[in-house]
């Protein structure tokens, strides 16, 4: 199956358009998507400090609603990916 993420903050780095289509197996949640995204990082983004982005990002449903790990993902379904926000 495939969705879309959209990608906001630090994670625009993975893709030169505003949306990622990720591939997954049938029946994958969100922590499924975590690990695709840990790996697709670690291959093609090495150089970045994305490393942790999968870990510590919060996700939302096409309904704007932040959504757990156990959350099962639909074909086409677009998911939003929030890096966490730092600053002083």
């Amino acid at each position: 199956m495939e969705i879309q993420l959209k990608l906001y903050g630090s994670s625009k780095i993975l893709s030169d358009k505003d949306t990622l289509n990720i591939q997954l197996p049938e029946n994958s949640n969100i922590e499924k998507l975590r690990n695709i995204l840990t790996k697709i990082i670690s291959e093609k983004y090495s150089k970045s400090n994305l490393e942790n982005l999968p870990k510590t990002a919060a996700f939302f449903s096409e309904k704007d609603e932040v959504v757990d790990d156990s959350y099962k993902l639909r074909n086409q379904e677009f998911i939003s990916i929030i890096p966490p926000i730092g600053g002083g």
